[in-house]
């Protein structure tokens, strides 16, 4: 299938969940998250805020979790920069405000910009769907792809409402990053070892 006609069903097939459907799923995720060993490895990790009306996932009691339990993980999101479609990076504290950028999405007001990309370990990224080689659907603005091609050593780590779709994606080309992991609510997917 094309990216374009995965986008759109997914986008549906998100919006047709109830909110218990979604609360269900979510709360799946978030304890495949709190049970991750390969967190202890982690000192800089950056995570999404979710979009509510697009019902992403919502990692907020993880992010709490991990500022109450984890305190050597440092957090860091990511702020929009809409005229050069463009990422900062943000360090994520307690006391950080966040405000909804144009296209809704949270984002940190914080002056405290984290420019060693290098240094991050691993990138927890929103998606609408993917497949079983570990590539994924956003929602089609590359914000993403471009970020992670400057992180090159962190851990790229989706986070799925649904399973991996049947059929691989039919239009990637060479600027799409895969997936090392992806997390869903019925398993964790590792695409990071190669295949036998």
């Amino acid at each position: 299938m094309l990216k374009r006609e995965i986008r759109e069903f997914y986008k549906k097939k998100r919006q047709k969940l109830s909110q218990l459907e979604w609360l269900t799923k979510n709360r799946a995720i978030i304890n495949r998250l709190f049970q991750w060993s390969l967190l202890e490895k982690v000192s800089y990790l950056h995570v999404f805020l979710p979009i509510t009306r697009q019902k992403e996932p919502d990692l907020w009691s993880f992010i709490h979790w991990i500022w109450e339990k984890k305190p050597h993980i440092t957090l860091l999101v990511s702020r929009t920069h809409r005229e050069t479609n463009s990422l900062s990076h943000c360090i994520f504290r307690e006391d950080t405000k966040i405000q909804e950028n144009c296209w809704g999405v949270p984002e940190p007001l914080s002056t405290e910009i984290f420019e060693n990309l290098s240094a991050i370990d691993m990138v927890f990224i929103p998606l609408l769907a993917f497949d079983t080689k570990g590539y994924r659907v956003g929602y089609g603005k590359g914000f993403y792809d471009r970020f992670l091609s400057e992180c090159p050593k962190a851990l790229k780590v989706g986070i799925s409402l649904f399973e991996a779709l049947h059929e691989p994606i039919s239009d990637t080309n060479e600027y799409d990053v895969k997936l090392d992991f992806c997390i869903t609510p019925m398993q964790l997917h590792d695409f990071s070892s190669p295949k036998s």
